[in-house]
């Protein structure tokens, strides 16, 4: 039988999304509270055809290349508009997940990335970051890092004690 405080285990990645998509709102409309804030989950399509259906295109002006399938996205409508990318796992993650994120990153140039999961980081992954602190593995473009953190179940929120790199916040 399972007692109050026993953490709940998402069934599969996909269950992740609602509170990814919840937090991530939460947060762009906190930091640009005047601006419009548009979150979804786009796991099942390409961020190109995402913007498409969604009459976002026009925003971004190379949407055509944008061929990758991010798990959450947030765009924050302004004058020239912003674009977050959160990729989720459910297992620990892996220099894999990283390379994945880091490829979308490169070529959606968001304002920021996020890898993340509720079980942390693997022992390799862990051990390239924090022991050997490769940072420079995480850039993406000019001043623009992935940042990785656990993504915590009971608050559904990113556990700011575990961002990569250090010292950084949202």
């Amino acid at each position: 039988m399972a007692t109050q405080q026993s953490k709940p285990n998402y069934a599969n990645e996909r269950a992740m999304y609602p509170d990814v998509c919840v937090w991530l709102g939460n947060l762009l409309q906190a930091r640009y509270p005047k601006s419009h804030i548009h979150v979804a989950d786009t796991s099942r399509v390409t961020l190109t055809n995402y913007l498409e259906q969604e009459n976002l295109a026009d925003l971004f002006p190379d949407y055509q290349t944008y061929e990758i399938n991010v798990d959450v996205i947030g765009i924050v409508l302004r004058k020239k508009p912003l674009l977050g990318l959160v990729e989720c796992k459910i297992t620990s993650l892996t220099l894999r997940d990283l390379s994945q994120l880091l490829g979308y990153s490169r070529v959606a140039q968001p304002i920021f990335a996020l890898l993340t999961s509720p079980n942390g980081m693997s022992k390799a992954l862990s051990l390239l970051l924090k022991i050997h602190r490769r940072y420079d593995v995480l850039e993406y473009a000019n001043g623009l890092k992935l940042k990785i953190g656990t993504w915590d179940k009971i608050r559904k929120t990113i556990d700011p004690a575990t961002l990569i790199p250090p010292g950084e916040f949202f």
